[in-house]
């Protein structure tokens, strides 16, 4: 037991680096160069920490002592029964884990594994693990009274190839997303006497997108594969007082109101797209998104369509909304891509289709274009 509460005794000091919680100097601050620090314990016993060079003691400034030391007591009575318990079963690995508090960031992972006893000489060796990315050496020699501690802490390559191997272990090459499309509709292929002009900022856009993002080539391929689900809405607001009306053979067409006013007068449909879309994203120097490009097909289905229209009468105003599906395609094809520098993403939308059924509407096609965001 202990030489157990010794072992834990070094590592809370080499994980607290020696700060003060009153915030006075540190060991490095007080020693210098030198590369061996002597702990006088309560019972004249004494720890000596050999270090290879002073960047070793400087890796530990983001562990707290005062956080280690607050749940170091609860812990005690654990490591004591675990103690006891290896004296009874022979057992060579002991687990104790400190910092499971949520106000307690660190974790400090003990894996003790004793060599037999010869004599007057005690060996023991340890292996530390700090967060899953810090991994420490520890040898601990008794004898003639005194303990002396041998730390070997990895420098900061082998910490970066640690840090870097347990980021490989966490990579996908599939990551599922969701963002959201919000843009302009226009007209396009049109005859001007049949298809009205449309208000811009009325004719407006909106995609509720859950993409997958699948990485073709390994973690450095800048290749990607986008799919998914996405949900559009297209508003399109007549310009010109036209509205849109059916006849008595089922053919859609506009008219020019005369008589009437309207305040708003628009035709709205909703649909389901999948798209299937190759992309190049690229990094900065930085690791963040940088530029990107990317174009490919979608196809889609109508799901809902409806006519609204707003006017005065009276003094009063008055709403109308009537649904149809005003000879629509149910079926939608066509090109959609995005391009995008770091955070900023535009992305523009091109039906192939004719946005009305052959023989049964005028002739035109939709162009959307925006920003995508959340991405």
């Amino acid at each position: 037991m202990k030489k157990l509460l010794l072992l834990v005794t070094a590592i809370i000091m080499a994980a607290a680096t020696g700060a003060s919680a009153k915030g006075g100097q540190t060991i490095g601050e007080r020693l210098g160069q030198q590369d061996t620090i002597v702990v006088k314990m309560a019972n004249g016993a004494k720890m000596v920490l050999y270090l290879q060079n002073m960047e070793q003691l400087k890796a530990f400034e983001n562990y707290s002592l005062d956080s280690l030391m607050r749940v170091l007591n609860k812990y005690v009575d654990q490591v004591d029964r675990m103690d006891g318990a290896n004296k009874e079963l022979k057992s060579q690995e002991t687990t104790v884990v400190f910092g499971k508090d949520d106000n307690n960031p660190e974790t400090v992972t003990i894996t003790v594994q004793e060599t037999d006893q010869d004599g007057k000489v005690t060996k023991e060796k340890h292996e530390i693990r700090i967060n899953k990315n810090i991994k420490i050496d520890v040898e601990i020699e008794e004898k003639d009274g005194n303990t002396k501690v041998d730390v070997n802490v990895p420098n900061r390559a082998e910490r970066d190839s640690i840090r870097a191997h347990n980021e490989e272990k966490k990579y996908k090459a599939t990551r599922y997303n969701f963002d959201l499309d919000l843009g302009l509709n226009t007209f396009l292929n049109t005859d001007n006497q049949q298809v009205p002009d449309l208000k811009p900022l009325g004719s407006r856009y909106v995609s509720l997108n859950w993409h997958l993002n699948s990485q073709i080539g390994g973690r450095k391929s800048p290749f990607y594969l986008m799919s998914g689900m996405e949900f559009a809405f297209n508003n399109y607001m007549f310009d010109r007082n036209f509205v849109i009306e059916e006849d008595v053979n089922d053919v859609t067409y506009f008219r020019r109101e005369t008589e009437i006013n309207y305040d708003k007068s628009k035709l709205t449909h909703s649909s389901v797209n999948v798209p299937l879309m190759p992309m190049l994203k690229f990094k900065r120097q930085n690791g963040k998104e940088g530029f990107k490009i990317g174009v490919g097909p979608f196809a889609g289905y109508r799901l809902g369509a409806h006519s609204k229209f707003k006017f005065e009468d009276g003094g009063k105003t008055q709403k109308e909304k009537i649904r149809s599906s005003y000879n629509l395609s149910d079926f939608q094809y066509g090109l959609t891509g995005v391009v995008g520098y770091g955070n900023l993403d535009l992305f523009v939308k091109y039906n192939m289709n004719d946005l009305f059924k052959d023989n049964r509407g005028p002739d035109a096609n939709v162009i959307s274009f925006g920003l995508r965001l959340l991405n």
